[in-house]
């Protein structure tokens, strides 16, 4: 079983790709954005959210301590309410879920708390509408409960370093990116593939090219699950693309040059994942070790029996033991702690054991004299 912690990608790192990013227009503070626009902001497609019930509460008189979201405000007159959203200032809010209008110049706030009350003036409160104008999705999406953006994806160009393998970089014919990551790496995964060949050229300034390799993603193996066994099948059936694929020989220069070029001429490039960094060999993979999803779709049956499918995506899930040395037991538990929250490559002998996730749980078992048996669970990113 071998591993692979990634490398986290930069836009300082990709040097240059073929792949464009104009999904949508980058997002202008000065534009004013209704429900379903989106936008792109660092590298990831934003969409606003509906604002019908967001409002601007401006006061005469702050309150002694500020109003927090999630709270209800009542009017004390009117016994209105409505419910706070953000502070802005002392004496602006964004709040939502009015009841009724606010009677001019009545306390409003906390019912029983004197100091979460606001005794208003003779001109407020008031509430005016609230666009989605000036508000950068990113520090929305930082809030606890964001107003007015949510994050659909990233951007088609840098899908394949989002740790969403779901999402997949979409081209037609070809494409390539141009890496230079500034850091060793011996390995790369390339993960939800949909494509003939993968080109990888690794070219170190000095030592020039140190790694020249073309995958072949064909899987022309002949079985009954490919129905490749005779000509006319051969000719005539669906060929099994390679999905997932790694590599582990890459010399490892510290200022090489990774270029990648992904084909599939007459066809539409598709790739979940392009993951590297240093590979580790944990152990020997025992047999017995399984591989299975996890399905998010939605299955409905309604009143009169018909069922529909909501089709969503998938996780891939792997249990599986290896043998380790007795004594790399204890640095290999230390390993995988140190890695609990970190999503990996993991990649064992036989090919269907490939998956980029986490490890959700492991145990080791003290089991014999000169090596110890770990069991680990792993559980896939979509």
């Amino acid at each position: 079983m071998k591993i692979i912690k990634p490398i986290t990608i930069t836009e300082a790192m990709l040097t240059s790709t073929d792949v464009p990013e104009n999904d949508y227009t980058a997002y202008n503070a000065g534009t004013t954005y209704t429900k379903g626009d989106r936008c792109i902001s660092g590298h990831k497609i934003y969409e606003s959210l509906p604002l019908s019930d967001i409002e601007l509460l401006t006061l005469d008189v702050a309150p002694a301590i500020p109003w927090l979201p999630d709270w209800t405000l009542t009017g004390q007159t009117s016994l209105s309410t409505c419910k706070v959203v953000q502070y802005l200032t002392s004496t602006t809010y964004y709040v939502k879920s009015r009841s009724g209008a606010f009677t001019l110049g009545e306390i409003i706030g906390v019912t029983g708390t004197a100091s979460l009350l606001a005794d208003q003036g003779a001109a407020n409160p008031t509430f005016t509408s609230a666009p989605n104008v000036g508000h950068d999705p990113a520090t929305d999406l930082a809030l606890e409960t964001p107003i007015w953006w949510k994050e659909v994806s990233a951007t088609n160009r840098w899908k394949p370093f989002d740790a969403k393998v779901g999402s997949q970089v979409s081209q037609a014919t070809s494409l390539t990116y141009k890496i230079t990551p500034g850091e060793l790496f011996d390995s790369i995964a390339f993960i939800n593939v949909d494509a003939v060949t993968i080109q990888v050229t690794s070219t170190d300034p000095v030592a020039g090219v140190v790694y020249d390799e073309i995958l072949d993603l064909l899987n022309a193996i002949a079985d009954e699950l490919s129905g490749v066994y005779d000509w006319y099948s051969y000719f005539f059936a669906d060929y099994f693309r390679i999905a997932d694929i790694a590599v582990f020989n890459i010399p490892p220069y510290l200022n090489t040059v990774l270029d990648i070029t992904i084909t599939y001429t007459g066809g539409t490039v598709l790739c979940g994942g392009i993951v590297l960094g240093l590979a580790k060999t944990l152990g020997g993979t025992e047999y017995g070790a399984s591989i299975g999803i996890t399905d998010y779709s939605v299955k409905t049956t309604d009143d009169y029996g018909v069922t529909s499918i909501d089709e969503r995506d998938y996780s891939k899930k792997m249990n599986f033991d290896i043998e380790v040395k007795s004594g790399a037991t204890a640095n290999l538990f230390r390993l995988l702690a140190s890695y609990r929250a970190t999503a990996l490559v993991w990649i064992g002998e036989a090919e269907a054991l490939f998956a980029y996730g986490y490890a959700k749980d492991w145990t080791v078992s003290i089991a014999y004299p000169d090596y110890d048996i770990i069991t680990i669970e792993i559980e896939g990113l979509t």
